[in-house]
């Protein structure tokens, strides 16, 4: 039997854009067009997300429990949405374009914030706890949701780290490959000389399923807020 992979995940910023998002956004993909003219495909804006956690797996049995250490861990749906939502009572204030002291994934930030890898176009930023040396929060999330049964993708090993906000602005697979690094360049100039701050409430998250990665077309899109753990029953196939 063909097993159709479900991808239910909760997402800040996913929908309509306000400023400065919306324009960071369009101007990031009207750059990488201009260099690369159809061989880019943006996401239209709705699409454009961060991912902060997939809460995905059949059956409720958490995806990368299961790849990653092998353990068929059920999610605790009820102490996921908690979490969640406590990681938001104050709101998350994500940083593009800025310099730091610190590396992500043992590269610079400039060379971290806007990037092309496997086609994708995407664009990075941090929370400003991070700046400030006050810590990791989006990771510490991320880390968290383990108590709820929920593994994070990009924490494979217990010693990986992932703080960042990760937004793919669309796909460029065929695009030639030098062209592609100069419109990356560009792309890292531009977000340099207009750092942008982000400002996430509880009310910018979502709880979106969907059949592909993109999460267009959305199956169903539900406020944090009134997202039930029976609605991540059924997203999540019984």
């Amino acid at each position: 039997m063909l097993i159709v992979m479900r991808y239910v995940s909760a997402v800040a910023l996913y929908g309509p854009k306000r400023d400065p998002l919306a324009t960071l956004v369009s101007s990031l993909q009207e750059i990488v067009a201009s260099f690369l003219g159809d061989a880019f495909r943006p996401y239209v804006p709705e699409q454009v997300h961060g991912t902060l956690v997939a809460l995905n797996g059949p059956g409720g049995v958490n995806d990368y429990f299961l790849e990653h250490r092998g353990e068929r861990r059920q999610m605790d749906y009820a102490a996921a949405l908690s979490l969640v939502a406590a990681a938001f009572r104050t709101p998350l204030t994500v940083r593009f374009g800025a310099e730091g002291t610190f590396t992500s994934r043992g590269q610079s930030l400039r060379a971290r914030s806007f990037s092309v890898h496997g086609g994708s176009v995407n664009l990075i930023g941090w929370p400003r706890e991070a700046f400030d040396g006050e810590g990791r929060r989006l990771d510490a999330l991320r880390r968290g949701m383990t108590a709820a049964g929920v593994l994070h993708r990009y924490h494979a090993t217990p010693a990986d780290v992932d703080d960042d906000l990760y937004l793919v602005l669309g796909h460029c697979p065929d695009a030639d490959p030098a062209v592609v690094a100069r419109a990356v360049a560009a792309g890292r100039d531009h977000l340099a000389a207009r750092p942008a701050e982000v400002s996430i409430t509880a009310a910018d998250v979502r709880v979106v399923a969907a059949d592909t990665p993109t999460l267009l077309p959305a199956i169903r899109s539900i406020p944090l807020a009134e997202t039930t753990p029976d609605d991540l029953v059924a997203l999540n196939g019984g």
